[in-house]
C-alpha cells in the first residue's frame, strides 16, 4: 500500500490544510511545496539580479531583455519589469484575475479554475492560442503564493489530475516543469512594482528542440507586453474613477 500524501503544506509559516474531499489534492499540493523552494532559489541566487550564467537571448524597443539558461529539461527563460500598481494590487489581480485573462491577453485562448482548495493554492488549466510558429497548447497546473518579507512570490508546476476532464479535443497538452513569479515594492517609487518573472516549459508535440528555443523567449516578451498593458489600463481606470 503506497504511503498517504501529507495534506498539509507549512511555508513561511502559513499553513495550507486540505479537508474532506480537497485531500484528493494532496499530491498537487507537494508539487507546489516543491515548485515553490525552486523558484524562490532560483530569485534568491546571488547571480540571478546580475544574470551571470544566464545569456541574452531576445530584447525588444521598450527595454524588456529575455535572459536564458539551458537545463536538461530544456530552456529556462527569465524577464523582469515594472508594473504601475502597487505590490499587493499585483499580487491580488494575478492571482483572482486568471479566469479573466481572455479578455486581454490575446495568447490565451481559455482559463479556468479547475479547484481552489485553500485561499493560497489552487489548480488551473488554460490554453494558448497558436503563438508564432507554435500551434496552441494546453496546461493543467497547480499555483501557490506566499508573502515573502515585503513582496510575494507565486510558484506553479504542470499537476495530474485525475477526476479532470479538458473540454478542449485536440490541443496538445504541454509541461509546465517550473513557473514563478516575485513581486517587490519599488524602492523608489512604492507605487509600482518590480516583477521578475522565470518559466521552463516543455511545449510536446513534435516541435524540434532548436525551433522552441527560438520561439520561447519571444513569447515572453510578448506575454510582458501585454501584462504590462493591462495594469496600465487598470491604473487609468482607478484614476478616471
Amino acid at each position: 500500500m503506497s504511503e498517504k500524501t501529507n495534506p498539509n503544506l507549512t511555508l513561511h509559516d502559513v499553513t495550507d490544510k486540505l479537508e474532506g474531499d480537497d485531500e484528493k489534492y494532496a499530491t498537487a499540493l507537494k508539487t507546489c511545496g516543491e515548485v515553490f523552494a525552486e523558484v524562490e532559489a532560483i530569485f534568491n541566487d546571488e547571480n540571478y539580479l546580475s544574470h551571470a550564467g544566464w545569456f541574452k537571448d531576445e530584447s525588444n524597443n521598450e527595454g524588456d531583455v529575455v535572459y536564458a539558461k539551458d537545463t536538461p529539461h530544456g530552456r529556462m527563460v527569465t524577464i523582469s519589469t515594472e508594473l504601475p500598481m502597487p505590490v499587493e494590487d499585483v499580487m491580488k489581480e494575478t492571482w483572482n484575475g486568471m479566469e479573466a485573462l481572455p479578455e486581454w491577453n490575446q495568447n490565451i485562448n481559455f482559463a479556468a479554475r479547475i479547484a481552489a482548495p485553500t485561499s493560497n493554492f489552487d489548480i488551473v488549466t488554460y490554453g494558448n492560442n497558436d503563438v508564432l510558429v507554435v500551434s496552441g497548447r494546453e496546461f493543467v497546473s497547480a499555483r501557490i503564493w506566499r508573502k515573502v518579507g515585503d513582496g510575494f512570490i507565486l510558484a506553479s508546476r504542470s499537476v495530474t489530475v485525475p477526476s479532470f476532464k479538458s473540454k478542449h479535443k485536440g490541443k496538445v497538452r504541454a509541461h509546465l516543469h517550473l513557473a514563478g513569479a516575485r513581486f517587490r515594492p519599488n524602492p523608489e517609487n512604492p507605487e509600482t512594482t518590480l516583477t521578475d518573472v522565470v518559466m521552463l516549459a516543455d511545449l510536446k508535440g513534435y516541435l524540434p528542440k532548436m525551433i522552441v528555443n527560438q520561439v520561447i523567449g519571444r513569447i515572453m516578451i510578448m506575454d510582458t507586453v501585454t501584462n504590462r498593458r493591462h495594469f496600465q489600463n487598470l491604473k487609468a481606470k482607478r484614476t478616471n474613477n
